[in-house]
């Protein structure tokens, strides 16, 4: 007999919802066109080499909005039917079992945007073929990845616990300060700006956050277009702003990514238990009323 609440079945119903249908096929489809014409349309400063970077810098922010678009867009298609139905699912009826039923729409939507960044990649590949920053373009494009699955499990997390408009503003306002404190701990450690309660409550607000990985090819970007835009560096005392405060991810960063990305699938699980026992708490037939309608009605034709 066929197992209708397996694993195998949840990935299934939940890629049907996100990835399978038109409007996520649609969206990463313009992504994918917007970004084709951005390569070709961008105006370019002199040098092939800053050419080359001032391309990947806007091709790099097009699958930035491309994957956070995704990201909460996969989160709210993957749980909405759910929470119309009250988790109908996770109930005795539904058969569902909470492990199976996180385990599924966190693989389903996880694999589609890793799908998704793959063909970016590919499309940026192709685009820049004889470019020199082959290497850093495929850290880029797996730091990016990593970041959009984070706001992934983060929004997911949150739809599921306090419902669709909640769950995606606060994420998406989590992972906005997470990315600001990012920003103010380096402009801290450069010594550009000075302590103030303001940025200490902001850090620590921001590890409620996904804390978004950096890699080597903004810097490097930002550092090679300086000498044609004139943008960088900016001198402030003995410390220069700009070059200082573009940061790489070091082992720590990637060992605090991971344990946050541990934790938030934990309690993703954990808030599926939760309302996998209010739905079967709720679905409970009371049968104790029936046999004394039929008492009462016997009593009365005898």
């Amino acid at each position: 007999m066929l197992d209708r609440t397996g694993l195998t079945v949840e990935v299934w119903r939940a890629w049907h919802r996100t990835w399978g249908s038109r409007l996520m096929q649609a969206v990463a489809g313009a992504f994918t066109l917007l970004l084709v014409a951005a390569w070709f349309t961008i105006p370019l400063p002199p040098g092939a080499v800053h050419a080359e970077l001032s391309r990947l810098r806007t091709a790099s922010d097009v699958v930035t909005l491309a994957l956070m678009v995704l990201a909460f867009l996969a989160a709210f298609r993957v749980l909405s039917p759910d929470l119309n139905e009250a988790f109908d699912s996770l109930s005795e009826r539904g058969g569902s079992r909470p492990l199976t039923f996180a385990a599924g729409r966190v693989l389903a939507a996880g694999g589609g945007l890793v799908l998704t960044a793959a063909v970016l990649a590919i499309v940026i590949e192709g685009l820049d073929l004889n470019g020199q920053y082959e290497a850093q373009e495929l850290v880029h494009m797996v730091v990016l990845l990593a970041n959009a699955l984070a706001v992934f499990l983060l929004a997911g997390l949150l739809i599921a616990a306090f419902g669709r408009i909640a769950g995606v503003l606060a994420a998406f306002v989590l992972f906005n300060i997470g990315a600001d404190a990012a920003y103010q701990r380096g402009a801290l450690a450069d010594g550009f700006i000075t302590p103030a309660p303001v940025l200490s409550a902001e850090q620590v607000v921001a590890w409620f956050g996904p804390r978004p990985l950096v890699d080597p090819l903004i810097g490097t970007a930002v550092i090679d277009q300086s000498v044609t835009l004139n943008q960088f560096p900016v001198r402030e005392g003995h410390a220069v702003w700009g070059t200082d405060l573009i940061q790489v991810s070091s082992l720590l960063d990637v060992q605090l990514y991971l344990v946050y990305a541990l934790v938030a699938a934990g309690l993703f699980y954990l808030v599926c238990r939760l309302r996998a026992r209010q739905a079967r708490t709720r679905l409970r037939p009371t049968t104790w009323t029936a046999p004394r309608l039929v008492d009462d009605r016997s009593m009365r034709r005898q």
